[in-house]
């Protein structure tokens, strides 16, 4: 847009001499000059825009301020036309601009000699270069009136210029295209000889040519197309170059560039030489990149069918794909050198890297969903190793059976690789803390843990407070600039290295509030329910030391546990309570000491998350022997038991525990075997208050005798 002000304000078109104004003629009224402007504007959609008074302002204050020197008239996607005094902020498909060529206002007089005026359509480039080549050069060129020194400069740097514009404009087509001066064309060699300040414009051109020629050369030999292209990339560069190549080729045999090397060869120019050299080798360097696109071509289809595979299928495709590249490397005569072979396996894991990061969902990891993303993050690590693994079997089957030495660069292939791959790793580390500080499992957060005793609460709050860091951490390392999964990107590193800062600080405040929580623990069941709250912790290498000693502090109340009731065994004389027989007394408290130590080892057995450690395995140990132990002790009451009753005890179920008496009639009588009563011990007043509930349960009346 500058450069049409540029072109309009160095080439204007003559202006009349400023018409006197007399005093009279200022009192005159203003005459409407919209109609000027609005039969000028050529403006697809004008007809159908709203004109408003907000418009007519505009363009009055343009007629009659001499201070604006541009009027633009554009319409807007958005807001519709619009009218500027000036150039429009943003790029505009088509606009019409007014430049104001003296400092006068616009009347119907002098709207001719005062406003130069015109249509911009599409790209501004094409267009200054239309409007330049269409109407401005062939008036300069054919211009006689001018003085010879002046015309000459100012036709070369014309000339210059052109062939820049003329380079700009078709480079963004990616094309090249030779500018061919028209200042000659109609003009018979010999005589052009004589004028050697066109020949020497003629030569200016030939250099720009030359030079053109030659970066498109060197382009042809560029190994890297682009750092982080792919396969189909390199394939489209090639078609590209066949036709830029192809292209030039058919130029350089136009009947303009054939008739300024004529006029140069009359005229002895040193730089025809250099051009005719480079115009042969655009002609061997368009049949080198047929050749290679043909080659490559083979790629094309594998590599479009990827696009459409998950990570973790792509693994089963790359060995025909490695095969394809060394029938490219084996039978191609140009595509076969060391370092276009490497750029190419180079390529296919940019493709690779390109695919794992189209199937991974940065959203879904910072938003929680660790079961699902850590699964994608796996299936990318694992189709990286895939992709290095095939490529290494494929170097040792190559080197086997060919006369030809692999000699790639293996380290500048797998070097993004090997990158990716870390940053994968790091992912699933945060992924991991999410889990481990957050409580995040697939997009929900799992319930709060509830803590028991007086310090409970104050442990809850400890815990929430640890997650609120976290989060916040979590939403610094989220915001990381320059793209997370870009290996290239470096500030990843050290924003990176800021949360595992952070996070080891998150894992001393988990290391205290565990060592607190475990202080008012008092028995293996409440020590079981914490180590169960914080196992998903345990992970984590700093606290599973401290998440260790609590176990251990476990196992050692257990084997509290069992020397108490060791200590009880080895009572001489147990307390039983009065109403318990001598045996069976014995026999029940050594099956409730089993009893409490079995409670506690079957709550350890059921805790699978306790790690193996060795003070687990010596407490596992005491406690079978102590088991043992128990039962030996219970089958040996039992056989005294048994060595206190007679031959014939059976018989004795069959004597009623009362009788009718036979000393007072109506009445019943306690019927205890005389013997057994005069073996047995005297019954205490417990004994017969059990007795006496059991008989009244019997609705007899009968009398107790002591």
């Amino acid at each position: 847009r500058n450069a049409f002000l540029f072109v309009s304000l160095f080439f204007p078109e003559p202006v009349l001499e400023e018409p006197e104004l007399q005093k009279e003629e200022l009192a005159e009224p203003v005459v409407d000059v919209k109609p000027l402007f609005l039969s000028r504007a050529m403006l697809t959609g004008l007809a159908d825009a709203v004109w408003t008074e907000e418009h007519d302002a505009i363009l009055e204050r343009f007629a009659q301020d001499p201070a604006e020197s541009i009027l633009t008239i554009f319409i807007d996607p958005c807001c519709g036309l619009k009218l500027e005094l000036g150039m429009p902020v943003q790029t505009q498909n088509q606009i019409v601009y007014f430049i104001r060529q003296a400092p006068v206002p616009i009347t119907p007089e002098n709207f001719e000699a005062t406003v130069q005026y015109g249509t911009v359509r599409g790209s501004y480039i094409p267009a200054l270069l239309r409007v330049l080549s269409g109407v401005f050069a062939p008036q300069i060129f054919t211009n006689t009136t001018w003085p010879e020194s002046i015309r000459n400069h100012f036709a070369s740097h014309l000339h210059r210029f052109l062939a820049c514009l003329t380079d700009t404009r078709y480079k963004l087509e990616g094309h090249t295209v030779l500018y061919i001066p028209a200042e000659a064309m109609n003009v018979k060699p010999e005589v052009v000889v004589k004028d050697k300040e066109l020949v020497l414009r003629l030569e200016t051109s030939m250099i720009h040519w030359t030079r053109q020629i030659k970066e498109v050369l060197s382009a042809q030999e560029t190994v890297e197309t682009g750092e982080n292209s792919g396969p189909l990339e390199e394939i489209e560069f090639w078609r590209n170059r066949c036709t830029d190549l192809s292209g030039i080729s058919k130029q350089l045999v136009k009947q303009g560039v054939k008739h300024i090397e004529s006029i140069l060869r009359l005229a002895k120019s040193s730089y025809l030489v250099p051009f005719m050299k480079l115009a042969q080798q655009i002609q061997d360097g368009s049949g080198q990149a047929q050749s290679n696109l043909t080659f490559l071509s083979i790629l094309k289809e594998p590599y479009q069918e990827l696009a459409f595979m998950r990570p973790k299928d792509i693994s089963n495709k790359l060995p025909k794909l490695i095969s394809l590249i060394r029938i490219i490397w084996v039978n191609s005569p140009h595509y076969n050198t060391r370092e276009r072979l490497t750029s190419l396996f180079r390529k296919m894991s940019n493709e690779i890297i390109r695919l794992c990061c189209q199937a991974i969902s940065l959203d879904r990891i910072f938003e929680g969903y660790v079961i699902s993303s850590k699964e994608d993050l796996r299936g990318c690590i694992s189709c990286c190793h895939a992709w290095k693994d095939h490529y290494l079997r494929a170097v040792q089957m190559h080197t086997q059976f060919s006369s030809r030495g692999w000699v790639l660069d293996q380290t500048s292939i797998f070097a993004q690789v090997d990158a990716f791959v870390q940053r994968c790793k790091d992912l699933i580390e945060v992924c991991d803390c999410q889990y481990h500080f957050a409580r995040w499992e697939d997009g929900k957060q799992g319930p709060l843990p509830c803590f028991f005793g007086a310090q409970g609460p104050q442990i809850t709050r400890n815990l929430l407070e640890i997650e609120d860091i976290f989060h916040k951490n979590l939403h610094m390392l989220r915001a990381v600039r320059g793209g997370i999964l870009d290996v290239k990107n470096t500030s990843w590193h050290e924003d990176y290295n800021k949360f595992r800062a952070a996070v080891k600080d998150l894992e001393v405040m988990t290391q205290n509030l565990i060592t607190s929580a475990f202080e008012l623990v008092r028995d293996v069941e409440h020590g079981v329910l914490l180590l169960d709250t914080f196992h998903r912790l345990a992970t984590r290498e700093a606290i599973k030391r401290t998440y260790d000693k609590k176990a251990v502090d476990l196992y050692m109340l257990f084997n509290s546990e069992l020397a108490l009731v060791n200590r009880e065994l080895n009572k001489k004389r147990p307390y039983l309570e009065p109403y318990m027989a001598h045996y069976s007394g014995r026999a029940h408290c050594m099956r409730i000491l089993r009893r409490r130590i079995d409670r506690v080892m079957s709550c350890l057995s059921g805790a699978h998350f306790l790690p193996h450690i060795g003070t687990g395995e010596e407490s596992i140990h005491i406690y079978q022997q102590m088991v043992q132990a128990i039962d030996e002790l219970v089958r040996k009451t039992f056989q005294e038991w048994t060595s206190t009753l007679d031959k014939d005890c059976i018989r004795w179920l069959d004597t009623p525990l009362l009788r009718i008496s036979q000393e007072k009639a109506g009445m019943l009588d306690v019927n205890f075997d005389k013997y057994r009563t005069h073996l047995a011990p005297s019954p205490t007043l417990s004994d017969l208050l059990a007795l006496l509930s059991f008989v009244s349960s019997l609705n007899f009346n009968f009398i107790i005798y002591l």
